[in-house]
């Protein structure tokens, strides 16, 4: 007995260690990772600015030799390994359920980055969250050299989180996504080496770009009253002429819009991918369709392009009408289908933040026209947005609900973000969707 209470603790004084290694190395790469697509949406519009404002044949040549070298270099690189493919999440889950291997992490992970930073940069509607999950699973998977098959999973999940932990500044919800996603079971162990993995992930990217949310406008928004000290706080008496009914029906409906488009989001992965293995179109060519439209979408709607952090950004410090709202929605769902149905490196976490965020808009910009909402519970229902939309498509509402709070460095409104997530969830669920990342994996194993 006092063996077997020996070999456990000298488990967790090594896991202790190894989670800060993981953490550490993971947290430079991400910060890396960033930096480089933060980079991208800086240049990318003004690239297109100048190739819809000049005529330079040499400008055009440039752009047409990038990007056929960039889907056949992707192309390629799937080819190879097909874990390069997509977000990686369904990859780790799939490792983690022993139906899948990961050979060669390092590989893996230096090509699945250059990949990405070339498939975004450029413009692809796909998200940074996955492969930094990717990245640090293979990180962990890297370290698990002559480890037990439990400490390797430790050390694996742990890699997860603390990618998800670095690439949001969101320790807390790269600790909860282990277990509520990737796991789906609780042990002190798991719980030691990803939270130590998550925080020192995200005390490295703090070092590089100091304390501050993904979503930079939403902080100062959060707390300027008379919002949280409303809302958040859910003192009724304050909240449209002291109607906490009537209010919380507001955060159902837009749980329940969520919910559908949601679910809709999730069917829609499933089918773009099916659309393309129909069409017969393979390699770079299929690649270069959606490289070839994001230059003219970026001439005409540069918003919907990348991730989409930008577009939350000025969702949060500008109004903008419906019918405006609706286009970016449309824009931005029908092109990550485009994206993402090639299996371009890229994944879906960010994609459907925006999403979410422009659904709680649009929710707030028709409650406000119908006289039911004033103009200033926009900002925080753009937040619901996000929360309920994370919840109907992953199908983790704990972990969407943390995550949002540490986003907007808020932890008031928890109530509010519990009321839509869930609604959203049982929405989905009636609707047929599916946690999105299980969806994917089932696809991968059955093919």
């Amino acid at each position: 007995m006092d063996e077997l209470i020996t070999k456990r603790r000298r488990l967790r004084i090594r896991l202790f260690v190894e989670g800060l290694m993981v953490g550490g190395v993971t947290g430079t790469i991400i910060a890396a990772f960033r930096f480089l697509l933060d980079e991208a949406d800086v240049y990318r519009p003004l690239w297109l600015d100048r190739l819809s404002t000049q005529t330079d044949p040499l400008d055009w040549f440039m752009t047409i030799a990038v990007i056929v070298l960039t889907a056949w270099f992707i192309a390629k690189a799937i080819e190879r390994d097909g874990q390069i493919a997509g977000s990686g999440v369904p990859q780790i889950k799939g490792i983690l359920q022993g139906a899948m291997s990961m050979t060669r992490p390092l590989r893996l992970m230096t090509v699945k980055f250059v990949a990405a930073v070339l498939a975004i940069g450029e413009g692809m509607s796909l998200g940074r969250a996955g492969l930094s999950v990717q990245f640090g699973a293979c990180v962990g998977d890297f370290l698990n050299q002559n480890r037990s098959e439990l400490e390797g999973k430790f050390l694996l999940s742990a890699g997860a989180g603390a990618g998800l932990a670095a690439v949001f500044n969101a320790p807390l919800a790269g600790v909860i996504f282990c277990v509520e996603e990737l796991n789906k079971r609780f042990s002190s162990e798991l719980l030691l080496v990803s939270m130590t993995a998550a925080v020192s992930a995200s005390a490295v990217v703090e070092l590089v770009f100091g304390i501050r949310p993904m979503f930079e406008t939403i902080t100062p928004v959060m707390h300027s009253e008379p919002l949280v000290s409303t809302l958040p706080t859910l003192e009724m008496s304050a909240i449209i002429s002291a109607d906490p009914l009537k209010f919380t029906a507001y955060l159902v409906m837009l749980g329940a819009l969520t919910g559908l488009l949601g679910a809709l989001f999730t069917r829609s992965l499933i089918l773009s991918l099916d659309c393309y293995d129909r069409s017969g179109v393979k390699g770079a060519k299929k690649i270069l369709i959606p490289l070839a439209l994001a230059i003219g979408i970026g001439m005409w709607l540069p918003e919907v392009l990348g991730c989409g952090n930008v577009l939350v950004d000025e969702l949060l410090s500008g109004d903008f009408v419906l019918s405006v709202l609706v286009v970016y929605f449309v824009g931005k769902f029908a092109f990550t289908m485009i994206c993402f149905g090639t299996g371009a490196p890229g994944g879906i976490f960010l994609p459907l933040l925006v999403l979410g965020a422009l659904s709680g808009e649009i929710f707030a910009v028709l409650a406000s026209d119908a006289g039911l909402l004033g103009s200033q519970w926009s900002t925080l229902f753009i937040i619901f947005g996000m929360a309920g939309f994370f919840a109907a498509v992953v199908k983790a509402p704990i972990t969407g609900s943390i995550l949002i709070m540490e986003l907007t460095g808020s932890f008031t409104h928890l109530l509010a973000l519990i009321i839509v997530s869930g609604v959203s969830f049982l929405i989905s669920d009636l609707f047929g969707g599916t946690p999105a990342y299980s969806a994917l994996l089932n696809r991968s194993l059955h093919r």
